[in-house]
């Protein structure tokens, strides 16, 4: 079965502390978000949205000792601000895992049979378009770093990823030239889904890297689990994105999966290789995306006690279903006041549901039409880095 990094509304299976599904191999407390010092943005766009989170005992048994481990934050990123700005219940405690997440832990000490309890959580983004200036020589990667040994290790990943498959590694001999540098190898195999993946409307998931690369068909997990599993065997570190984009080029919003790799000297740079088509790759042409947290992880694990003598062990497993609903809002002005010209976007999901959304129906446009000066000058600054960009390469 597909996994569900994007998770929303997912059904957590996980109870009495038996499944651990984040690794450990580093100190929770470390982290390896870094953002790019070299990217540049511009056209920043104001969101408020939130996040409603529902728990549901569903059994005629109590639940008890139920612990929520909720991602409260992503990693950072270059075009993508988010802020927690409230929540309806305080965290007993907070911490950042490997991946860059802020991890709040939330405890409901019984949850009697058929009772519900829910939590909001408050947020404010400011997303940008976003470019990067690359320069044409890299230092070799540092093999023994955090982020190296955590976003190329094929034992950190779930097994869709598919990283040092014989499928991918004849991709990678056959799309990466000797002497590349890694921005130049990346984009190499960006091109390659770009012209080889096509997208699947159907929105059936393909399951994995290696058959989604047979089938050349695939939804946007889908391909980004094939982008990152190809960057990841050709020895780039590479990251997921999992978050939401308010405009799909059609006006319409919806839960999306991307990607960043790793440059060294560099930091984190983002690629969305479901819209390849449209660029996408070392940038964003849209200010649209919110990231949401590293998508490595499910954004939600449960734990908790049931009485084996009310409950068999797989009535106990399906015992706490978790729902989700979102509303996201253009402005905080539109939020604060929303009516039918500004509504929210509204995206309750179904249990064990995969998430995803249509790639862009045409080129994406703006949301907003920016004035004159802001066109001249993102033009200025597009051309000048393509410029810069082109100079490196010749």
């Amino acid at each position: 079965m597909k996994r569900s990094r994007l998770a929303t509304g997912a059904l957590v299976l996980v109870f009495s502390g038996v499944i651990t599904l984040t690794p450990h191999a580093y100190a929770a407390n470390q982290t390896v978000s870094i953002s790019s010092p070299d990217a540049v943005t511009s056209l920043p766009a104001h969101y408020v949205f939130t996040q409603t989170i529902t728990l549901t005992n569903t059994e005629n048994a109590s639940a008890y000792d139920v612990k929520a481990n909720i991602v409260l934050l992503p990693p950072e990123t270059s075009y993508s601000q988010v802020s927690l700005t409230g929540e309806s219940l305080k965290p007993v405690a907070v911490h950042h895992d490997q991946y860059g997440n802020l991890i709040g832990t939330f405890v409901w000490s019984t949850l009697a049979p058929h009772q519900t309890v829910t939590l909001t959580l408050h947020y404010a983004d400011t997303s940008y378009d976003v470019s990067y200036k690359l320069p044409k020589v890299y230092p070799t990667y540092n093999t023994h770093s955090v982020v190296y040994q955590t976003y190329t290790n094929p034992q950190l990943e779930a097994q869709e990823v598919n990283t040092d498959s014989p499928v991918l590694e004849h991709i990678v001999a056959q799309v990466i030239r000797p002497g590349e540098n890694p921005e130049q190898e990346a984009h190499a195999l960006f091109e390659w889904i770009v012209k080889n993946i096509r997208y699947n409307y159907t929105l059936q998931a393909s399951g994995s890297a290696v058959a989604t690369a047979e089938s050349h068909l695939g939804i946007c997990s889908d391909i980004a689990d094939l982008y990152v599993g190809l960057l990841r065997t050709a020895h780039i570190p590479a990251r997921f994105v999992g978050g939401y984009v308010t405009n799909n080029g059609s006006g319409q919003g919806g839960f999306h999966q991307w990607t960043e790799f790793y440059l060294p000297s560099v930091g984190w740079v983002v690629a969305d290789p479901t819209w390849g088509a449209y660029g996408y790759f070392a940038a964003l042409q849209d200010n649209w995306h919110i990231a949401l947290y590293d998508g490595i992880r499910k954004d939600i694990v449960i734990h908790w006690s049931y009485s084996p003598q009310l409950l068999s062990a797989q009535d106990a497993s399906h015992q706490i279903r978790i729902q989700y609903q979102y509303h996201f809002y253009a402005s905080a002005q539109q939020a604060a006041a929303p009516s039918e010209q500004a509504p929210p976007v509204v995206h309750p999901q179904s249990a064990s549901a995969s998430v995803s959304h249509d790639p862009p129906a045409t080129a994406p446009t703006r949301q907003q039409n920016p004035s004159l000066w802001q066109q001249v000058t993102r033009w200025i600054d597009h051309t000048a880095t393509l410029l810069v960009q082109w100079l490196g390469h010749l």
